[in-house]
């Protein structure tokens, strides 16, 4: 849990934009303390704050993996868990998830910046205190649904693609005019569902940026519904369509390894912005 960094990304799109946007990117926060993430989102100066995912904790008995036909997978994936649990056991309290953490972080940015959240796969049942929370505190949740906004003049849509279910939702957003922004926690969705659609960006979260990062190109380890060296565990792909954050907590007891904790921000602008 070493201390995170800023991550930033300018992305042009030919829309006229007379302003940038500067959208901060928060995910995988996982209930976990997060002081050093806010003190960073603060000094971004965000428009606006969106959350990809895996804020709370909150399980059913949902299936996460599909480990069909793969033995090997399997075996390499319990051993990882397996062994993750014994070392939670033994280093005690220390970082565990709590939701007061995750309240405390949001109501805390909400004072920074507008607030749009989406879900991810450890968000499978929110409570009827987890509704009245986010209700109260005026964030704007984004469960299969999307929202106008407008930033310095420019109209944009931010949809939020579920874990779950999420195939209709995704057909009625992509079919929509305007420049669409998509909070997508799973960035493994993106290659076979969204590429081809009419969709600006993509921001997603998930992977941790792979625990740690191996050889000159930084390629993460194990990246969660990639696998070993899954290709999208971390930065800026497909021409800055999708852009993948390491996010910001670490809910293994093994630590992470060149792989900073970090608060991504995405500088949008037009084409011609800075041209007479």
């Amino acid at each position: 849990m070493k201390r995170p960094v800023i991550t930033e990304y300018e992305i042009k799109t030919e829309r006229q934009i007379n302003a940038p946007v500067t959208i901060a990117h928060i995910s995988d926060l996982h209930e976990r303390r997060s002081d050093d993430i806010l003190d960073l989102l603060s000094k971004t100066e965000p428009d606006i704050i969106v959350i990809t995912g895996d804020t709370l904790e909150r399980y059913d008995n949902r299936p996460q993996y599909n480990f069909e036909h793969k033995p090997i997978k399997r075996l390499i994936i319990n051993a990882m868990h397996y062994t993750n649990f014994l070392l939670r056991k033994l280093e005690g309290e220390k970082n565990m998830a709590k939701p007061e953490n995750a309240q405390e972080f949001l109501l805390r940015a909400m004072k920074i910046a507008p607030v749009y959240m989406s879900l991810g796969n450890h968000e499978q049942t929110l409570t009827d205190e987890d509704l009245q929370f986010i209700s109260d505190c005026g964030l704007i949740l984004l469960d299969n649904a999307d929202t106008t906004v407008t930033v310095n003049g420019f109209a944009f849509r931010i949809g939020g693609m579920s874990t779950w279910d999420y195939e209709d939702f995704l057909s009625r957003y992509a079919a929509k005019d305007g420049y669409k922004l998509l909070l997508c926690h799973h960035p493994e969705r993106f290659e076979p569902l969204i590429a081809e659609t009419d969709i600006d960006l993509t921001l997603s979260g998930h992977t941790h940026g792979g625990q740690m990062r191996i050889g000159t190109k930084g390629k993460g380890f194990f990246v969660p519904g990639q696998g070993i060296m899954g290709k999208y565990a971390h930065g800026m792909f497909f021409g800055g369509r999708l852009v993948v954050s390491a996010g910001c907590s670490n809910t293994a007891a093994f630590p992470r390894i060149f792989n900073p904790r970090e608060v991504v921000v995405i500088r949008l602008k037009g084409e011609r912005y800075g041209q007479l």
